[in-house]
């Protein structure tokens, strides 16, 4: 009987022992995927698609950014930045984004060790708030570039013209300089085509300027151009009779050349001194900016001597005007101070440049001058009106050859796609839950990597007031960090006059 009782017994033995041991490997599946649950959920990701990030101070002061020398760019965690190299800088921010009280005032308050060059063309507001403080704090002599007399400052006139006489003078030989001239007074828009106008228009001003150097000096003025292309037809044909048997076979080919023009295709050469005419415009004989060039009272090679600061100021309502001057100055100045020698940088504040036509030296100064003491920093809306004035190969040169460009604001599509690609990759952990049906049901959690930008459009757009990105040549990452009102830092708040009070002329 009791054998007959274990034999029945044993079944259910077995089958407990079963049960028993599915129960505890399910538990120790259970286990294994609780575990594998969790070390998917703590996992880092792997880096194999790219670790990028942002810059950290320490990142920054490998870069030297956090020395207390040089132009002043914003703060990082309670940290003012400040970049000492000698490379270009570009700043792209939208109009009203504070451009000048978190940067061109804070750098007029603070910067002792070069010479300055600043571009005031919104009524001499970095004038005001600065002048009493780089004359008489930092000792730094103020020059006035001030053909309208605003602020009841003297004017310092400026030939820029100047250059060729004092080639011929020194016995020189003339070879790009008027035509580079000639090119600023009437720039040459990218979106033109083949422009056959403008190149004549070009030519006949290049022509002239080049032979007032050597026979005409006191003619060799901006007024003198212009009274060339405004003469009657009696004086045009004896100027060009002149110029043709001058004895110099450049001059007296090129005049021959445009003097046949006149005489065979004298629609082909209207074309040409209307176009000149339009260009010299600004500097009609008697008018404001003709006196102001119709002499020579300062010499930019000084600037490489002493830290000087140079305002080119004009009225903001008079730029369309006087943007021709501006370019006409800043091109002689890049050149004289290129041609001296000395041991003191030079800085451009070239505020509102896309507001200037093009100057062939500006470009000679990103590919060539930058071991002569040459430093520009550009102030512009953003990429887009950069190109209303420039090429696009010239605009991606200027971006390329920026140590130091830095945007506020970025609403251009191409600008966020470059911004995107420059902060680098990084790796993404993403995780999914499969879910089977049927009579069992079943699920899995899978853990995958993929690649993400450091900064997407939605960071990018993101970052708008009081912020800004910087891209700094050499630093593999890219800064994002605050922009500081001049206002907010001691003692740039007392050295710096409030631009309000000049607008609601209480000064």
């Amino acid at each position: 009987m009791r054998i007959e009782q274990m034999a029945a017994f044993l079944p259910r033995l077995f089958s407990m022992t079963r049960e028993m041991d599915r129960a505890q490997r399910e538990e120790e599946a259970r286990e294994r995927a609780a575990w594998q649950q969790y070390l998917m959920t703590i996992a880092a990701p792997s880096g194999q698609l790219g670790d990028g990030r942002l810059a950290s101070l320490d990142d920054l002061k490998a870069a030297g950014l956090l020395e207390t020398s040089g132009l002043f760019l914003g703060a990082q965690q309670g940290r003012m930045l400040f970049f000492s190299g000698d490379g270009h800088l570009l700043t792209y921010a939208r109009t009203g984004s504070g451009k000048g009280r978190d940067l061109v005032l804070p750098n007029l308050a603070h910067v002792r060790d070069r010479s300055l060059i600043v571009v005031d063309v919104k009524d001499g507001e970095n004038c005001f708030a600065s002048r009493e403080h780089r004359g008489d704090g930092l000792g730094s002599p103020c020059i006035y570039l001030n053909p309208f007399n605003l602020l009841g400052l003297p004017n310092t006139r400026i030939n820029p013209l100047q250059v060729l006489i004092d080639i011929v003078r020194d016995g020189g030989e003339i070879d790009t300089q008027a035509d580079e001239i000639a090119q600023t007074i009437r720039p040459m828009n990218p979106r033109e085509g083949d422009g056959w106008v403008g190149k004549g228009s070009i030519r006949l001003i290049s022509i002239r300027a080049e032979y007032a150097a050597h026979f005409d000096p006191v003619n060799c003025t901006l007024g003198g151009l212009w009274k060339f292309v405004n003469a009657g037809n009696d004086e045009l044909e004896r100027e060009f009779q002149m110029m043709a048997s001058c004895g110099i076979e450049g001059i007296a080919r090129k005049a021959a050349a445009m003097a046949a023009t006149y005489a065979d295709a004298p629609k082909q050469f209207e074309a040409y001194r209307s176009d000149a005419i339009e260009a010299l415009a600004a500097f009609e004989v008697g008018k404001t900016l003709d006196r102001a060039t119709s002499a020579h009272n300062f010499d930019f090679g000084r600037l490489k001597h002493e830290p000087c600061t140079v305002y080119l100021i004009t009225p903001s309502d008079k730029l369309g005007v006087a943007a021709s001057w501006v370019s006409l100055i800043v091109n002689y100045a890049i050149e004289a101070i290129a041609r001296e020698r000395g041991g003191v940088r030079t800085c451009f504040l070239l505020d509102e440049f896309p507001q200037l036509p093009p100057a062939p030296a500006i470009l000679k100064a990103l590919r060539l001058y930058r071991g002569k003491g040459i430093q520009l920093w550009f102030f512009a809306q953003g990429r887009f009106s950069m190109e209303g004035r420039w090429s696009q190969d010239a605009v991606k040169e200027i971006e390329d050859q920026a140590s130091i460009l830095n945007m506020t604001g970025i609403e251009d599509p191409s600008m966020m796609r470059d911004v995107e690609r420059w902060s680098g990759n990084r790796t993404i952990v993403t995780r999914g839950q499969n879910i089977g049906g049927g009579a069992v049901e079943s699920a899995g959690i899978n853990r995958g990597e993929s690649r993400r930008p450091v900064l997407q459009a939605e960071d990018i757009r993101g970052i708008g007031a009081g912020r800004q990105i910087i891209k700094v040549a050499g630093l593999p990452q890219l800064v994002v960090c605050d922009r500081l009102p001049f206002y907010d830092v001691s003692p740039w708040k007392a050295q710096i006059g409030d631009v309000r009070q000049l607008h609601q002329g209480v000064f």
